[in-house]
């Protein structure tokens, strides 16, 4: 409960997750906007209705705002990606659970968050993008396994390395944040189905 300061004015207390979280929203709507490059931490925090103090409370650097953007999403799919490959179903469906739930509902739910990143990673340092780099690598790497599964239960042809086969998917679920609108015809997960047939009737064996 707010306290009363002196004269009897009430102390607005803000909740902490709150102020981060409307720090984050503003950046994500400017740098969406405008670019990471020419967005400023006070602009930001202008948008956000805080200080710039609030702002190095939770953030070391307009860069570390950024890394934040990218971790809120990926770490999202790391974990519905870690969840589809420990269920009990053919290889097949597995990835086609992967790239319906993992890859294409939640670059529905972080469109704006995931363009920003693909856009703007040029601007995170080398000691940043290698945390990056660790998570992505994970992500793809459950990729390449289903493929390579697949190939190897004679479920999906032989295509070549399975890496290039597996980045194609990847590049084909990426690339729809340049396109995919909510207001579309079809959502995100029927997209993803539409996909899924795709890649899986190319593939199959």
């Amino acid at each position: 409960m707010a306290k009363k300061a002196a004269g009897g004015t009430k102390r607005v207390q803000r909740d902490p997750n709150a102020t981060r979280q409307a720090l984050l929203s503003s950046a994500v709507a400017l740098f969406e906007e405008y670019g990471y490059d020419v967005t400023s931490v006070q602009q930001i925090v202008d948008r956000a209705e805080r200080t710039k103090g609030a702002f190095y409370h939770y953030f070391d650097s307009k860069e570390d705002l950024l890394h934040d953007i990218h971790d809120g999403f990926i770490d999202v799919q790391l974990e519905l990606a870690r969840e589809v490959m420990g269920r009990d179903i053919p290889t097949d469906e597995k990835l086609r659970r992967f790239i319906v739930e993992v890859m294409m509902e939640p670059i529905g739910r972080y469109k704006s968050e995931i363009t920003i990143y693909l856009h703007e990673q040029r601007f995170i340092d080398q000691e940043s993008f290698g945390q990056i780099r660790a998570k992505r690598d994970e992500f793809a790497n459950y990729l390449f396994d289903l493929v390579a599964q697949g190939v190897e239960e004679g479920v999906f042809r032989d295509l070549g390395p399975t890496r290039i086969v597996a980045f194609g998917i990847i590049g084909m679920a990426a690339w729809s944040h340049t396109w995919m609108t909510m207001s579309g015809p079809l959502s995100p997960r029927e997209i993803g189905e539409v996909f899924a047939t795709m890649i899986l009737d190319g593939l199959a064996a």
